[in-house]
């Protein structure tokens, strides 16, 4: 009798983790178009806002987390993340930028 409350409850452990599992190998993680925005610029550990020394105006895009946008350069030649937030809530709601691209232009010297 033992023996066979045991199996079923392996039964529905196993099948409880099938329910709960590994994380979904859905999650899709997007990328600034290269054709658009060849020159792209890693900024690891920078924060919402980058200097880019582009000149005002240019469009960019810029990542952050798993998802892109677009943004334009300001007067100052800084670009800041204001639409990708953490999709867990924390205390820094906007998601740092990883990397920004631009196409048809050099940063000045």
């Amino acid at each position: 009798m033992h023996t066979s409350i045991k199996l079923a409850l392996a039964t529905c452990a196993v099948a409880s983790f099938g329910l709960v599992g590994a994380p979904s190998a859905n999650a899709v993680t997007e990328h600034c178009d290269s054709a658009t925005y060849p020159n792209k610029v890693e900024t690891p550990g920078a924060g919402t806002s980058v200097d880019t020394g582009l000149t005002p105006g240019t469009t960019v895009c810029i990542k952050a987390g798993n998802f892109v946008t677009t943004v334009t350069v300001a007067s100052d030649g800084t670009i800041t993340n204001t639409t990708i937030r953490n999709p867990n809530g924390t205390t820094h709601p906007l998601l740092g930028i990883s990397y920004y691209a631009y196409g048809g232009q050099r940063p000045p010297s």
